[in-house]
């Protein structure tokens, strides 16, 4: 038995059946009519046998009394052509008058009513139903708030997860505290150096005024350096993410990354998820430690003009450095952002470590290698079994990387 022919749990007739016969007891309650002898109860027990509703019935019987041809397909679906599309007329008009939609439907029933004969323009319904069906979120948000507003709406590729050291990303953050810099309430910059394989954050500095460019190179060397109170994270990176600062292009910076050899790529203007691992710790820092600070100047507070109470203490500028600096310990040694996947890591493809890929400086590696070292008196260790690094007594460490496959399997 088709799906069709069963009979409701309830008793009565079949879907096919109830389907089939529209029809004859459309055209019965229209002999009715003409009769003068139709009467809601007959709508009503029409109604209950066809499963529907009795405006449905009510509206059937208006259709065939236009038309007995709609008596033999009621409540079939209109045919797409006759549905009314967004066209590039209506497109313009929605561009023109910022997304707004009765705006839209005014104009173009203006426009029908000036044509000879006039022509009939879609109701404001019509017109909704059309642009929500045929205009995506991302289509309609920017034809009312321009290109930005129509970015949240896109997709963003993601970029292959590089090896440590191979690209870093830097920026400027002012902290929502307020610190107290010798006696006077100022909020702090932070300037910081993040690596886009593992999320560590390499090198890092706070002013209590604008940044400079003598910050970024406060940042730059503790990022390079490894030695106390240094380190272990760190190395020299392959290339830098900039966005278009005038600190982070100046001359005094350009030259420091020249003579370390290091690749300057300057980002395009407002497109922050171009250089999304450090906005991401930009998010994180003010929610994950702070939101928690006293002074912090976005707590919500009541009354109409909420400011901060007198008797509040604030920490000094010091005080608030090695808070950070002890934030940005535990962010790179105990933090676990997501669980990683060995399996992921088995299938991702190999890629061999930099020569600037020095010492500890990462954590959490992006796939298995084994690291081999010409010194005879290196020593080598895994790192959360997923990175073998090497450490070279001669200074600065060399490293060659060859595939563990067998190794992972095992």
């Amino acid at each position: 038995m088709e799906d069709g022919d069963a009979v409701r749990a309830g008793g009565g007739l079949p879907a096919a059946s109830r389907t089939a016969l529209r029809g004859p007891a459309v055209r019965r309650l229209l002999a009715l009519r003409a009769g003068k002898e139709l009467t809601a109860g007959h709508v009503r027990v029409a109604a209950g046998a066809l499963g529907v509703s009795e405006r449905t019935v009510w509206r059937w019987l208006a259709e065939a009394g236009r038309d007995e041809r709609a008596a033999d397909e009621l409540g079939a679906r209109a045919p797409a052509r006759t549905r009314f599309p967004v066209t590039p007329e209506v497109r313009g008009l929605l561009a023109l008058w910022k997304g707004n939609v009765r705006a839209v439907h005014r104009e173009l029933a203006l426009r029908a009513a000036r044509q000879s004969p006039p022509a009939d323009a879609p109701s404001l319904t019509t017109l909704h139903r059309a642009i929500r069906r045929d205009l995506t979120p991302g289509e309609r948000a920017g034809l009312a708030g321009g290109e930005r507003a129509a970015r949240k709406h896109d997709v963003f590729l993601v970029r292959p997860r590089p090896w440590r050291n191979q690209v870093w990303e830097t920026d400027h953050v002012q902290a929502p505290v307020l610190v107290d810099v010798d006696g006077t309430a100022r909020r702090p910059w932070i300037t910081w150096f993040t690596d886009c394989a593992t999320n560590a954050i390499t090198g890092v500095a706070v002013t209590p005024g604008d940044p400079s460019r003598e910050s970024v190179l406060a940042a730059l060397r503790s990022a390079v350096l490894r030695e106390d109170p240094y380190g272990p994270f760190g190395g020299l990176p392959e290339k830098v993410r900039v966005d278009r600062g005038k600190d982070f292009l100046s001359r005094t910076v350009t030259a420091a990354f020249d003579l370390l050899d290091v690749t300057v790529e300057d980002l395009p203007a407002y497109t922050p998820h171009l250089k999304g691992t450090v906005e991401g710790l930009n998010r994180a820092v003010e929610s994950m430690f702070l939101a928690a600070l006293p002074g912090y100047a976005r707590q919500p507070r009541p009354g109409k003009r909420s400011s901060r109470p007198k008797d509040e203490v604030l920490l000094g500028f010091k005080d608030f450095t090695t808070r950070l600096l002890a934030w940005t310990l535990w962010w790179n040694t105990e933090h676990r952002p997501a669980p990683w996947s060995p399996r992921a890591a088995a299938s991702s493809v190999f890629c061999s470590l930099s020569r600037r890929s020095v010492g500890l400086g990462g954590y959490g590696g992006v796939s298995l290698g084994f690291v081999s070292c010409r010194d005879s008196s290196s020593r080598c260790c895994w790192v959360w079994r997923f990175w073998s690094v090497c450490r070279c007594s001669g200074g600065r460490d060399r490293a060659a990387s060859h595939s563990m496959q067998a190794a992972a399997r095992g």
